[in-house]
């Protein structure tokens, strides 16, 4: 398993499970996809920060006045939810 950190600082070649799952806490968006799918799309050298901010591309928290408010996080990667990958 990757250890968690800032997202910015993941990259997708370094997690290796197949399934990648995503959710918000506060929207309750969530779902699963295949990383070979995502790697074919996006690329392998491609940040989790990029990921979540595609995955939660319509989110009206993503871009407040206060900043990212958004709760999307990736739960494989631990208990995480800011918009660097920390708690908020």
């Amino acid at each position: 398993m990757v250890q968690p950190g800032p997202l910015s600082d993941l990259r997708l070649k370094n997690y290796r499970e197949p399934v990648i799952a995503f959710s918000c806490r506060r929207c309750d968006r969530h779902g699963a996809i295949e990383r070979k799918l995502l790697v074919k799309a996006f690329g392998g050298d491609v940040s989790l920060a990029v990921l979540r901010r595609r995955m939660a591309m319509g989110c009206e928290r993503m871009q407040t006045p206060e900043g990212d408010k958004c709760g999307a996080h990736f739960p494989c990667l631990g208990d995480t939810d800011g918009p660097d990958g920390s708690q908020s």
